[in-house]
């Protein structure tokens, strides 16, 4: 992977959610790759309403809000890492408005199954409830037919990314969640995917 996105959904700026893809993405640059990242904090994104629009609406959404760069960005990438914070053990509204609004890519020849998915989860315990998390950015990034990759453990650390904070900037200790993080930086920069 050459170009891999971070999407945090966290809508706290400069939050643990935001360190621990800040990490990542710097590992990433230092294997070589080119990164972006694109937090949630402060930006509107409504959630989808089936208008139906964007059957006819092509490329993206009738709704005019903070995704329609998204949609750019996204295109841009070959790896997307959905960071999110546990909220009531899933993952925040605002992420999962992203994963409704980004249909229209669905639509556009299926645009988003040509890439790899990625997550990191960050919960007040843990087992706080990350793993859940992850599970669902998993299943919402199947939905849009990408290709899940994992930290795949040795040599890369640790299976998944899931941080432990139960207050502003506590994941800065939490080493495992550091180092899984880099893990999978590595793994994303190393994996390739040929579809021909």
């Amino acid at each position: 992977m050459h170009r891999i996105l971070g999407i945090v959904g966290s809508p706290r700026p400069g939050g643990n959610t935001e360190f621990l893809m800040d990490r990542l993405l710097a590992a990433a640059q230092t294997e070589g790759a080119e990164t972006r990242l694109f937090t949630l904090a402060g930006k509107k994104i409504a959630p989808c309403i089936d208008c139906r629009g964007c059957l006819d609406h092509q490329p993206y959404c009738t709704q005019s809000d903070d995704m329609q760069p998204l949609y750019d960005h996204m295109l841009w990438a070959d790896a997307i890492v959905f960071g999110t914070p546990v909220y009531m053990g899933t993952i925040t509204a605002q992420l999962k408005a992203v994963f409704d609004r980004a249909r229209p890519l669905w639509l556009m020849d299926n645009a988003l199954s040509r890439k790899a998915a990625a997550a990191l989860s960050v919960g007040d315990g843990r087992w706080g409830g990350q793993e859940l998390a992850i599970q669902n950015i998993h299943s919402a990034a199947l939905n849009h037919g990408m290709i899940i990759v994992g930290g795949a453990s040795l040599p890369y650390g640790s299976w998944e990314v899931c941080g432990v904070a139960g207050e502003p900037a506590a994941v800065a200790a939490d080493s495992d969640a550091i180092r899984a993080a880099e893990g999978l930086a590595r793994r994303l920069a190393d994996i390739t995917i040929d579809f021909g």
